[in-house]
């Protein structure tokens, strides 16, 4: 089995203050793939997939060297700051399946440095922290799913679908509806790759569905990024999406969720190649307030929603503030900018007050058993209430 890892380098941030200065991101990474590639020969492969984060393959290796990733640390040490300041450099290595390496690739580097003391937890695999010094076992989780014991013999059900309307707060008007799934699972639920891209045909379904039923609709339907990324899912999309009736796909729009600050560099060529030549229209959506709207290329999507989570209000504003402040990026690049999840009156006016064209959220509609039309309709009395479910 081969090894799959990624390299994520960071800076620790008092040295950053101090005895760093002109040791920039660009510098560590040029010095870092320089070093790769030398050490890093072939039939091994390595690739840098975002700044500072590389991901690393030994066709012959289920794991990695701890003495060889010492050793580079030490060299890498050595050549950006040389023999002074010991504990400048921390290299963290993550070992486990695919999507969780690259999951791994795309984390801030705050997380990675508070990581080490243990919050947030290490992902589920192998995560070893690297110095010149040596090589610390920060955490080794188990690889294998722990599925859910259902019987042998019972049916599959499938999950209730229910539908929300897509809210522009400026023009005061339902603009689309949006599926979503109504069972809930326990938290602990463990869900791989292949089951999020099985949720994202049936949402697919359901909205061609919708769409025969209903020819003027027009809908929102779902894509997971960390899916779509994996060569293997990645051509089971491409063919689901090369069957779509041409007529249908008119009145589709894509949203891709699970997107982290930065796009990862691996997410372009399934944005650019799967959804954009289908959708109308292509928006990523994050839960980070302060996403890198700058390093997405020009003209592969048309905008970012920002999705609120959590019951901390004052925290849900604050990252509100947040995401609209960067307002003059998005409109700079001509990207719409929307917010998910809204679920009070002071979320929607500031909404309103930097003019989001869409909004969504227990505050906007209630679930449907069928799809939304378009309808103009008075923020004031949202949300939009159905008595046919509860």
């Amino acid at each position: 089995m081969s090894g799959i890892a990624c390299l994520r380098i960071c800076i620790e941030h008092a040295a950053r203050e101090t005895s760093v200065e002109g040791v920039t991101p660009v510098r560590i990474d040029r010095t870092a793939a320089l070093y790769i590639d030398t050490h890093w020969p072939p039939p091994r492969r390595h690739g840098h997939v975002a700044p500072g984060a590389y991901v690393l393959i030994d066709p012959y290796s289920t794991f990695l060297d701890g003495e060889e990733l010492k050793q580079l640390a030490s060299e890498l040490q050595l050549r950006l700051f040389g023999t002074h300041g010991r504990e400048d450099l921390c290299l963290l290595i993550f070992e486990g399946h695919e999507a969780e390496v690259l999951r791994f690739s795309s984390l801030p580097e705050a997380d990675l440095l508070a990581m080490r003391q243990g919050e947030p937890p290490p992902p589920v695999g192998r995560t070893r922290v690297v110095t010149r010094d040596g090589v610390r076992e920060l955490g080794l989780r188990d690889l294998t799913p722990h599925a859910v014991a259902t019987e042998a013999t019972e049916p599959h059900e499938a999950p209730r679908l229910g539908w929300r309307g897509v809210y522009n707060p400026v023009s005061e008007y339902f603009e689309a509806s949006q599926p979503l799934f109504m069972a809930q699972e326990p938290e602990w639920t463990t869900h791989q790759d292949g089951d999020y891209m099985r949720s994202d045909m049936e949402m697919l379904d359901a909205s061609i569905a919708a769409l025969r039923r209903h020819p003027g609709l027009h809908v929102q339907t779902d894509f997971r990024m960390w899916s779509m990324v994996r060569t293997s899912l990645r051509e089971v999309y491409g063919a689901k999406l090369a069957s779509l009736p041409p007529a249908a796909v008119k009145q589709l729009s894509a949203q891709v969720y699970d997107v982290p600050r930065e796009l990862p560099f691996m997410a372009i060529a399934p944005l650019r190649e799967l959804l954009r030549p289908v959708f109308r229209r292509v928006e990523l959506r994050t839960h980070d307030p302060i996403f890198h709207v700058q390093a997405v290329p020009e003209h592969l999507i048309d905008g970012v929603v920002l999705e609120l989570t959590g019951h901390d209000d004052h925290q849900r504003f604050t990252n509100l503030q947040q995401f609209l402040s960067a307002r003059r990026q998005y409109l700079d690049r001509d990207l719409r900018q929307g917010v998910a999840g809204l679920r009070s009156r002071r979320e929607l006016e500031l909404c309103r007050e930097f003019r989001v064209p869409s909004v969504s959220g227990l505050l906007i509609s209630a679930t449907f058993e069928d799809p939304l039309h378009e309808q103009a309709f008075p923020h004031a009395e949202l949300p939009f209430r159905s008595t046919r479910w509860s």
